[in-house]
Parts: structure tokens; sequence; C-alpha cells
């Protein structure tokens, strides 16, 4: 079993880190954006700068293992599949309940291997860069310097407000994506891991747009299954996707007193 790292960072305050870091990682995202880049390599310019910059900052800045962050398999298995099987049962759900009180209306069906392949390798890249930087990096510095419940709601709020300027947004989608930000934060509190927060992000953002159809976070990409939608955004979640949709948030709201009790009774992991 290899040695805990008890160097002390080179930044001793986790605050300080966390503000340095997310200076970094919104300047590298303003100057990817400001590159004339097609969709996918313009993601994929932000994966690899942010994988680049989360190394440095633990290893350089916080003086621990890349690997800390939460990346252990063995023995969380059964995480990944509750976030896949709960992101399934949410946005399942929901489609249903829109599709029952005539909010949306499925016209068509197609398939493009290609566009299918871009778009799984588009979502694992969303998924990681994005559970490694605000449940991993972020949310692993507060809990050095926080208590659990504060540690989570401020990752929450910067989650939040990292998505607050997609195409679409509003104050229900800031409110649906800080309810996720809970969600996807409070499995990492209890397990210190990352895989059902990497699980969860990738099965919701590749069911709801390559598959549904709808709007990922105010992203439109092609999809397998068409459909039209009522012009009642509060319900259907307009231009931003089910993340925008007052069913979400009850079905959110629902999941978080789920996982809440399920955790009530566990101590918190301190791995």
């Amino acid at each position: 079993m290899a040695k805990p790292d008890t160097r002390s960072p080179l930044v001793p305050h986790p605050i300080l880190r966390v503000t340095f870091f997310l200076v970094l990682y919104l300047s590298a995202l303003l100057a990817v954006s400001l590159l004339d880049l097609s969709l996918y390599t313009r993601f994929t310019a932000i994966f690899i700068a942010t994988i680049i910059l989360v190394i440095v900052f633990r290893g350089l800045v916080d003086r621990r293992t890349f690997t800390s962050l939460g990346w252990h398999w063995k023995g969380n298995e059964r995480h990944f599949y509750t976030g896949v099987a709960l992101a399934i049962a949410m946005l399942g759900g929901g489609t249903l309940i829109l599709a029952a009180l005539g909010e949306i209306e499925w016209m068509d069906y197609q398939f493009n291997g290609i566009d299918l392949a871009l778009a799984i390798g588009l979502m694992v890249m969303v998924a990681i860069s994005e559970e490694l930087v605000f449940r991993g990096y972020i949310l692993t510095n507060l809990l050095e310097n926080m208590k659990p419940f504060l540690s989570l709601l401020v990752s929450a709020i910067v989650f939040a407000i990292f998505h607050s300027g997609n195409p679409g947004s509003n104050w229900l989608t800031t409110l649906n994506i800080f309810l996720s930000g809970i969600l996807l934060g409070l499995n990492f509190i209890y397990t210190r891991n990352l895989w059902f927060g990497i699980a969860f992000h990738f099965a919701w953002n590749f069911l709801q747009g390559p598959i549904l159809g709808y709007e990922v976070s105010g992203l439109e990409l092609n999809s397998m299954l068409i459909h039209t939608s009522s012009a009642n955004q509060l319900l259907t979640g307009g231009n931003f996707g089910f993340e925008g949709s007052l069913i979400n948030t009850l079905l959110s709201s629902i999941a978080l007193v789920t996982l809440g009790t399920v955790y009530h009774f566990q101590k918190p992991s301190n791995k």
C-alpha cells in the first residue's frame, strides 16, 4: 500500500487554491472559445486543457497525486451503475410525463453511426472534465477547510454559475444545474470517488441530446429521435433542454431526498 503524501501544499489555504484554479480554468475556456474551431475540436481542446490543468495543480500546488481525486474503480462499480440507472430513470420518467401531458410529440427517428460515435466521445469528455473540475478538484479542496454541507453548497453554486451563460439559460435552468451539482456532489462527499458523477453526467447528457433530441445545456446536437415541443418552456425546458424543465426540478429534488436518505446514516469517506 502506498504511503500517504504528507507534503504541505504550495498554497496553504484550500480556498486560495480553488480561486487560483478557477481563474486559470476560466481563462482556458475563454481562450479556446476565441479560436475558430469546430464543435468537437473545441470540446477536445477544453478536455485536454482541463486534464493538464488539474494534473499540474494537483501535483505542483496541492502536492498530492492525481489519483487521489477519486479515480479508484475497485469497490466503486456499484456507484457507477447507480449513476447510469438514476440518469436513465430521471430522463426517461420526465420524458414520459411530458409525452403524457402532450407537451412533446415524437415525429421521426434517424440513425447515423458517425454522429453517434462523435456524440459518445463528446459526452465522455464533458463528463470526465466537468466532474474532475467541480467534484474532483474543487470539492476535494473545499472539504479540507469547510464542513461537508457548506463545501457541497459552494461547489454546486460554482457549477451553476459556469453554466449560466449557456444559450437558453434562465433562473430555472440555473436552479436545476445547482440541484444537479448538489446531487453529483452528495455522492462524492460520501464516497470521495468520481465514478458515480462521471456515469450520471455521461448517461444524462448522452440520453438527453443524441438519443431523445433535447438540447444539452443549450447545445443542439444531431439525435436519433426527433420530437416537437409545446410553447410551455416551464415544462419542456425550451432551448436549454430538459435541464430547464420544472419537471426536472421535481425529479432532481426527489432524487436528492432519496440519496440523502440512503447516505444519512453512512459516515462520509475520508479517502
